[in-house]
Parts: C-alpha cells; structure tokens; sequence
C-alpha cells in the first residue's frame, strides 16, 4: 500500500477549544462527508471556527495534500494524500485477524473464495482476499484491482452512491467489452444499479471472466452508508446463480459481523 508522510506539526489555529489536530480533523471530516467542494465560509460555518483560524488550517493542509482547490481556486475538497491514507485505514483494518477470521468462517461455509473490497481511482480495490480450497479458483490477491462495471463489488458500491457521485463516474467510465454478458451502455449499467440499490445485493453473471460469478453485499456503516463490498466467487458448475442467490442472508450476516468488528457500527453478530 501507499506510505503516507508523517502528519506535520499543525500551529495552533486560534485560542478556542481544542487543539490543533482536532480542529483539522474536524475539517477534514467536513470535506469528505460533502459530495461538493466548499468554500471558506461554508467550512467557517459548518466547524464552527472563524474564517482566518480555517483559512491557516487549509493552507497547512493543502501543503501537505490532505486538501485541494477545486478548479474555480475559491473551493476546497479532499485532497490526493488524505484520501489515500483513508484507503490505507481501511486495508489495515481489513488485514486484523478479527475481520479476516470472520471472512474465513464464510469461505468454510459456502466454500468459495471471498474478498472485501472499495472504489478507488475508478476501479474495485481488494483490501482483503480469502482463497477457497478449490484447486479451480481464481486467484487474487489484497491490493487487487478490477473494472467497476463488470463485477458484483463494483455495481454494489457504485449502486449506494448518491446519483451525483454515480453519474460522475460513470461519464468516466470505459465500458469495456470482457464477455458476452458484460454491460456496456450506462442506460442499462443504470437500470440495474437501481435494482441493486432496491434489493442491497448484486451479481456478476460471467460479465468479467466467462465461467465466473460473483455476488456481493454492502458492509454498512452506523449511518447506512456501505463502506465496503463483501463478496464470493465461484466457477458456474459449482455454483448456479441461483444457489448464489441462496447465500444472500449468510453474506449479509457476515458483512454485518465485519461492520462490527472494524467499529464501523455497533452489531448484531
């Protein structure tokens, strides 16, 4: 994974309440929870801090690449370096024993492989992958990345984004052609997108690799927002996409024993 550079030493924003650092967390947290860049008085307003106090922390952040301009130069978003340590966050969670001793629990119990996976850079990133015992499988290692539209992590997450954050990467997307099956008109990618929102699982029927299916689930967070997709794989004469199906309520289980187990909500394992 990516090496994140060492936190500077912030100055003191102002003489108010907290320090430094959870100042700066608390704007960082304001970018990432907007689906829109905001402006100096926009954050002042939301963090509750006067505008001269957030403009030093932007630009001690911007330096540093946790934050950047949008192209106007007059608004502000997440920045390359604090998104990438968020992915970081994320995959050392998903490599604890906890998590991946429940993702091995799954793999013994449908046997077939299973991987946590996220959007980044407009592709399925695996944080995490557990090998069935199947000399036939394939294989795939954490730190893998695969196309969005033709797999089932990738149309789960990309169904529970907001419509803006969808459209926007779906006007990036190359469609590409992998099979017979694979979607390739956003009209269609779309329709079925709602339908994933609507049922809160998804399937890749050889869209990817002929002979392969998947079927994914979201691990949501405490507000309903899915963080990650957890997902199995099986070659179709082991698995009928029927018998896929079949596993939804396991998966759904084990997602939330994940959610659990990384602290992104309190369970019900």
């Amino acid at each position: 994974m990516t090496l994140i550079r060492p936190f500077p030493e912030l100055e003191p924003a102002d003489g108010g309440k907290g320090s430094a650092v959870q100042k700066a967390m608390k704007l960082m947290r304001a970018l990432l929870a907007s689906e829109t860049a905001l402006q100096l008085s926009e954050l002042s307003e939301q963090i509750a801090l006067p505008k001269p106090s957030v403009h030093r922390l932007l630009a001690q952040l911007e330096e540093i690449g946790f934050v950047q301009r949008d192209l106007s130069g007059r608004a502000f978003t997440a920045g390359p370096e604090l998104l990438t340590l968020a992915v970081d966050a994320l995959a050392t969670m998903a490599r604890r024993p906890p998590v991946r001793d429940i993702m091995r629990d799954l793999v013994e119990r449908v046997r077939e492989s299973c991987n946590l996976a996220i959007l980044h850079d407009n592709q399925v990133l695996y944080l995490e992958r557990v090998e069935c015992d199947w000399p036939l499988r394939m294989q795939l290692q954490a730190g893998s990345r695969v196309p969005i539209h033709c797999t089932a992590s990738g149309k789960l997450l990309l169904a529970f984004l907001n419509p803006m954050q969808r459209r926007r990467i779906l006007l990036d997307l190359h469609l590409e052609k992998f099979t017979k099956h694979t979607i390739t008109s956003v009209g269609a990618l779309e329709a079925e997108l709602e339908e994933i929102a609507a049922t809160g699982a998804s399937m890749n029927q050889e869209e990817y690799h002929l002979g392969l299916i998947g079927l994914a689930v979201p691990v949501l967070r405490g507000d309903g927002q899915a963080a990650a997709a957890l997902a199995i794989h099986a070659p179709v004469f082991r698995m009928s996409p029927e018998a896929a199906r079949d596993t939804v309520p396991l998966l759904r289980k084990t997602a939330a024993r994940i959610a659990e187990a990384a602290g992104l909500r309190s369970g019900e394992a």
